[in-house]
């Protein structure tokens, strides 16, 4: 059991990361493009491991040191709990490489094993960027001892895993729901999409709290964890007495939710598989045959893709939600009492100036286009064989992205705009900055998914998420493109228009200059 499980394992990193495509292929293009990645991941995980050092700096130097492994362990179980969740539906349901698994002689825990281990060998790692630099700061400062800092550091081992069940659960869960479903789909991004909005609104809940200093946050979002999340009190509890007796219940009560877990999912394994890449059956109706233009057909063919795929539509739908959420709070909350509430003078005033790019931050977490010409996959030849231009297929993606964009930020921009009591000027901008901001995002996803394609993938998941370069630096360049002007705003109030004036005819200019290399693309090349 043990070879055949670390030979699965060993196939989904390799997978996962393209060792075998760099190490062994010929072409430049697949080595740039690990190079790429590497360059990004890189870059990803200094920037949070300097986010997590400094919060754990300014923790010690409030003396608040004492609560630095509840809040750790908080931030990482929440960390570990939305971005397992984001993947659920692809890891272990509905998995384009099942048959060909199933077909082995291996057994379905060692299948199910695998691929949880997989998942857990990734929140591991962002994981260790959250607490590791937490544990040195604490060995550092605080007075519990060495052994309270070793096991502060070996609970880091065993952290992801509750959180991890529990988001996998959930994913499970929903899988079976909808897949009694006709319109299972549909069923399983509406499912999806509410617990994602849950599993925001639980981790912000301690923000809304009335709070003048970071240590009162601190030790209250502490107490919080304490008493509605039984792993966060035995680790508290074993650095803080440096007994080993609450570390070994803690460990306990991971590998029970782990074994229990992965006894019910092998059970119900080859059911749940089974029923995900079942169709329901439909009566065929004698209808007259539609004729439309090549890009209505097109459009209409990616919306379906759009809807058919559970984790393309929430990963992608996800930003324009929570926009929708954050402007129907802010609808029933005057800009006043968020004044208040923050203890910042002056931030609904600031707000006004900045509302823009505070949606364009959202716009830029949307982007469909980035993943659309992945997800071909292997019948990407129809792409090339049906009559129309290359560009006309690009327009059809990027129309997606647009439609998916407009109707929220339109919403929102209009309940924002209203809320505010905005200015002219700032409504034009208001409709003039989101407006540039969905076309450069669309394009710009458009031309590095097609630049960066990534066609041999076993599970959408790896096509929209996992190593898709084109992703990740389409959703890098939004936000920098969108949070760079926002600082700048931020810190030059007074010239916070002429920003964005400025910001939105460089990114125009970026959109037309790459809008204008795709139309010279042929699918062929791709």
């Amino acid at each position: 059991m043990k070879n055949r499980y670390l030979l699965l394992l060993k196939m989904q990193l390799y997978n996962f990361f393209g060792i075998n495509r760099i190490l062994h292929s010929h072409s430049k293009k697949e080595k740039r493009s690990g190079a790429v990645f590497g360059m990004i991941a890189i870059v990803v995980m200094g920037l949070m491991i300097t986010y997590s050092t400094a919060i754990s700096v300014g923790l010690a130097s409030m003396g608040a040191i004492n609560i630095l492994p509840t809040i750790s362990v908080l931030i990482c179980s929440l960390v570990t709990l939305i971005l397992t969740f984001l993947k659920s539906s692809g890891v272990l349901v509905g998995l384009r490489d099942y048959d060909m698994v199933m077909s082995l002689p291996v057994k379905n825990s060692e299948v199910v094993l695998s691929r949880l281990t997989f998942v857990y060998l990734s929140n591991l790692l962002i994981s260790s960027i959250v607490v590791l630099p937490a544990v040195i700061i604490f060995g550092m400062n605080a007075e519990t001892g060495i052994l309270g800092s070793i096991i502060f550091l070996l609970s880091l081992l065993f952290l992801p895993v509750i959180p991890m069940i529990i988001s996998l659960g959930l994913g499970v869960l929903i899988a079976a729901i909808s897949s009694r479903s006709k319109r299972k789909n549909l069923f399983s991004l509406a499912l999806s999409t509410l617990v994602v909005l849950l599993i925001v609104a639980a981790s912000t809940q301690a923000q809304n709290m009335k709070s003048d200093e970071i240590m009162d946050i601190g030790l209250t979002l502490s107490n919080v964890a304490n008493r509605i999340y039984p792993p966060a009190i035995l680790i508290s509890k074993a650095v803080e007495s440096q007994n080993f007796l609450y570390f070994l219940i803690f460990i306990g009560m991971t590998a029970l939710t782990y074994g229990v877990f992965v006894g019910i999912v092998s059970h119900f394994y080859q059911k749940m598989n089974t029923a995900a890449f079942s169709h329901s059956a439909a009566r065929y109706e004698s209808k007259s045959l539609k004729v439309s233009s090549p890009f209505k057909a097109m459009y209409k063919r990616e919306f379906d893709c759009y809807f058919s795929c559970t984790i393309y539509a929430l990963n992608s739908t996800i930003g324009m939600v929570l926009l929708l959420v954050v402007s129907l709070l802010l609808l029933f909350t005057s800009p006043e009492m968020v004044e208040q509430q923050s203890g910042i003078s002056g931030l609904s005033y600031l707000l006004r100036r900045v509302l823009p790019l505070v949606i364009a931050v959202f716009i830029t977490m949307t982007s469909t286009a980035s993943a659309s010409l992945s997800l071909e996959g292997k019948s990407r030849w129809l792409m090339c064989s049906v009559p129309v231009r290359a560009i006309d297929i690009f327009h059809s993606k990027i129309a997606v992205n647009l439609t998916v964009i407009c109707p929220f930020v339109l919403i929102s921009a209009l309940m924002l705009g209203i809320k505010m009591e905005v200015s002219l000027i700032q409504a034009v901008l208001l409709c003039i900055v989101p407006a540039v901001y969905a076309c450069f995002i669309s394009v710009l996803g458009m031309y590095m998914n097609v630049k960066f394609p990534k066609y041999d993938w076993v599970s959408e998941y790896y096509a929209v998420k996992g190593g898709a370069i084109s992703v990740l630096v389409t959703m890098g360049t939004g936000m920098l493109g969108s949070v760079i002007p926002l600082v700048i705003c931020v810190a030059f109030q007074n010239y916070s228009g002429l920003v964005m004036l400025v910001t939105s005819f460089l990114l125009l200019t970026v959109s037309f200059v790459l809008y204008g290399r795709l139309r010279r693309y042929q699918l062929y090349e791709i």
